[in-house]
């Protein structure tokens, strides 16, 4: 596999993950019926997802770097 196709494939693999704590911490709402991913509008929520995002890449859970790690739940929180 060549390297940039890693690094997507990684960066794929990362944003999976953090989707599924955001949903998990109540940050994003899933609708079971179509699938669809909405924002909360509670705001303790959010912060509890970024403190269990950085835990999982803390433990290992999450590969890449702090950086990538934060970018990824930016971009999965405010999309």
């Amino acid at each position: 596999m060549s390297i940039v196709k890693r690094h997507l494939a990684e960066q794929e693999e990362r944003l999976v993950l953090v989707e599924e704590i955001c949903i998990d911490k109540g940050a994003l709402i899933l609708d079971p019926d179509t699938e669809d991913v909405y924002f909360s509008a509670d705001d303790a929520a959010y912060k509890n997802a970024y403190v269990t995002v950085f835990q999982a890449w803390a433990s290992g859970l999450i590969k890449g770097t702090a950086e990538q790690v934060f970018d990824a739940t930016k971009s999965v929180l405010e999309d």
